[in-house]
Formats: C-alpha cells, sequence, structure tokens
C-alpha cells in the first residue's frame, strides 16, 4: 500500500497545536497498521462517504478524510463535522 497526504492535508497539520498533531499522528499510525494487518478497530469510526473517499475520527471533533483508490492512500482533509461537510461539497 502506497500511503500519500494532499498539500492541504499538509496545510492543516502545521496549523493544528503540537498535541493535535500528535494525536493526529499517532491515529493515521493506527489506520496504517490497520490496512496491514487487515483488521479495523471499530474505534477508529471508519466511514465510507463516497466512492473512494472515506474518513475516520481522531477524537470527538478532529476528522480526517482519505481517498483509499486499489492500493494507495490519500489523506486529504483535517477537520470537524461541519468543515469536513464543506470539503466534501466542493470535493465531490
Amino acid at each position: 500500500m502506497e500511503y500519500r497526504t494532499s498539500r492541504g492535508f499538509e496545510r492543516i497539520l502545521r496549523r493544528l497545536s503540537p498535541p493535535e498533531r500528535m494525536e493526529v499522528q499517532r491515529h493515521v499510525d493506527a489506520l496504517v497498521r490497520a490496512f496491514e494487518v487487515d483488521t479495523f478497530p471499530v474505534g477508529l469510526g471508519l466511514k465510507k462517504l463516497g466512492n473512494s473517499l472515506w474518513e475516520f475520527r481522531i477524537n470527538l471533533s478532529l476528522r480526517i478524510l482519505f481517498q483509499w483508490e486499489k492500493q494507495s492512500i490519500t489523506f486529504l482533509f483535517i477537520g470537524n463535522h461541519n468543515e469536513v461537510h464543506q470539503f466534501i461539497k466542493h470535493y465531490l
């Protein structure tokens, strides 16, 4: 599996506080491990939003959107529930 990040994802990640960045990294690492062993813990809150668009929770407010295509994962966006829905409107 190949993992990438979009420029927008990187930009948002840089704006987060250091504790939030660490939490994002911890959850991204957990998702990568889940893909490697093909077992997805319920705690990630993994949810399919569209053809290849997926979401998972970082905490009660933050979510990450990613695109899953065959052997490639691209992390696209970090935001709260409303920001995610705004992003999806423009993305789709």
